[in-house]
């Protein structure tokens, strides 16, 4: 199952978006109903290609759970309320 993601953030003055799609090689271990645990693994991801940002909000989008919407808020990820 692929878990595609866009993680948006800052570095410095820049704003920073970057989108793809965790492949199954890249959830190996990962607890997949965990929304944090997939976001780690997105921002690990990222820098060990050397993109590092201050992320502040991420969007997952997997075939069951839907999209779902994170903020980065008090040193960690919450989930937005949808209406």
């Amino acid at each position: 199952m692929s878990i595609h993601y866009v993680l948006r953030g800052k570095t410095q003055v820049q704003d920073v978006e970057r989108e793809g799609t965790l492949s199954d090689e890249q959830l190996v271990g990962v607890k997949i109903s965990q929304d944090t645990a997939l976001i780690n693994v997105v921002i690990r991801t990222l820098r060990t290609q050397g993109i590092e940002a201050e992320w502040q909000e991420c969007v997952l989008d997997g075939d069951a759970a839907g999209t779902r919407i994170y903020t980065f808020y008090k040193k960690r990820w919450t989930q937005q309320k949808t209406r």
